[in-house]
């Protein structure tokens, strides 16, 4: 009985709104919303893969829970890091792609880097590194960078210091040759308390939907349930009719 009624909560009241999430993403997604006020649940997603999530909301509360995810730039999109790459190398790789693909793996390190800073909600990290003149062996083109953040509030990392970051994390890059670009995110308020509804918190407004969507189907439930009962007596009525008499 508890499994149906938790059926009928998940699959009439509720509808996802992320797929395909690792752990610590859906974990941040959910922890997101549920400070704007609105109840979200991480379930499994098997049709992304055995170790994939997915966050569902009350379909009440779908909309501004996508708007509130595009305001913090929520789910974060993955960071490509030497691990990633380097982990499935090419059979016989150019010297263009073993450049590409190390500019690649580095770019994502150091963003994931900025992203583990309290206020930082999404870094993006350009760099070009030294290209040496074929013939004469010297560097025609210094190493420089890049980098854009998006901070919420006071992020605990100043222009300097990540200036610093990232001229220690490539070689020949000064601290002079990055330039940084920091951008506001979106504020979300404070939302209200949420309400608990069988395996879901909601807001309470969406309270009463999910309510009387679990009414429903209870009310289907013991439908069924009288349906059965008078069934089975039929049934029995039926045998006792058909057996041979002594």
């Amino acid at each position: 009985m508890r499994a149906l009624i938790l059926l009928v909560l998940v699959l009439g009241c509720s509808t996802p709104i992320r797929h395909g999430l690792d752990e610590p993403a859906a974990n941040e997604v959910v922890g997101a919303l549920e400070r704007a006020g609105i109840g979200a649940e991480k379930a499994r997603d098997e049709a992304s893969g055995p170790t994939s999530f997915l966050v569902r909301v009350a379909q009440g509360d779908a909309v501004r829970a996508l708007e509130v995810l595009h305001t913090l730039g929520l789910p974060r999109g993955p960071r490509t890091g030497f691990a990633d790459l380097y982990g499935h190398a090419s059979l016989i790789p150019t010297p263009t792609e073993e450049r590409a693909r190390y500019l690649e793996a580095l770019s994502g390190e150091i963003a994931r880097t900025l992203e583990t800073v309290d206020g930082v909600v999404n870094a993006r990290v350009h760099l070009v590194l030294e290209e040496v003149d074929g013939l004469e062996g010297k560097p025609r083109i210094p190493p420089q960078a890049a980098v854009l953040l998006k901070t919420r509030g006071a992020a605990a990392i100043q222009e300097p210091d990540v200036k610093k970051l990232v001229a220690g994390s490539v070689p020949g890059l000064k601290v002079e040759a990055v330039a940084v670009v920091t951008t506001p995110a979106g504020e979300v308020k404070e939302g209200a308390t949420l309400a608990t509804v069988g395996p879901m918190r909601v807001t309470t407004g969406t309270k009463g939907v999910l309510v009387a969507a679990l009414a429903v189907g209870l009310g289907v439930l013991a439908l069924l349930a009288v349906l059965l009962f008078f069934t089975a007596r039929r049934l029995a009525a039926l045998q006792r009719e058909l057996a041979p008499r002594g």
